[in-house]
């Protein structure tokens, strides 16, 4: 039996098949890259046109006492996403401080988040008198979603966003109460 291949055929007739297939595939990968630098400056160009709308937001679940929740990516105007946990020394004197000085929160919604128990953090907002104004929000979240938006962190730590859904500033730990109005 006899099988058609390569090796049958002449010495320098294998090298000019080889040549041809190299010489195909070289001009079928420089086809290939051409259209996608093409579509690489197109997609850059229509970006530049409209660049698409910044949400700085992280993807966290903010769930409210009655049971109902939302994102913090669907959060519109200007916001403070504040990190606590109730029992934390810390986060009692910055609450301490943010309630001396509500006025200066006045254009913001204040969204005070822990992984307690609702319980817990009702006393917290009564404790610091901070749970009947209209712009401060108590809400928990669970461990899962704080660790895999911003991973391990101390608290309080504070995230001041602006309208247009962009991080202004953020504060890991207890901060002086001057320092986070100079960010407003």
């Amino acid at each position: 039996m006899c099988y058609l291949g390569l090796d049958s055929l002449p010495l320098s007739m294998n090298k000019i098949i080889v040549t041809i297939v190299l010489l195909l595939a070289l001009t079928a990968g420089l086809l290939y890259m051409g259209g996608f630098f093409k579509n690489e400056q197109a997609e850059k160009s229509r970006l530049t046109e409209n660049p698409p709308k910044v949400n700085a937001y992280p993807f966290l679940r903010l769930i409210s006492a009655d049971g109902s929740s939302r994102s913090a990516r669907d959060l519109t105007s200007k916001n403070i996403l504040i990190i606590f946990f109730p029992d934390c020394d810390h986060c009692q004197r910055e609450a301490k401080e943010i309630s001396n000085h509500l006025k200066a929160f006045a254009d913001y919604q204040v969204w005070f988040i822990s992984t307690a128990s609702f319980i817990d953090i009702d006393r917290f907002a009564k404790d610091y008198k901070l749970n009947d104004q209209a712009n401060l929000h108590f809400v928990r979240t669970e461990i899962p979603d704080v660790l895999n938006n911003f991973g391990t962190i101390i608290t309080p730590s504070l995230y001041i966003y602006s309208a247009e859904k962009k991080l202004v500033k953020a504060f890991k730990g207890e901060t002086k109460i001057e320092e986070i109005l100079r960010s407003l």
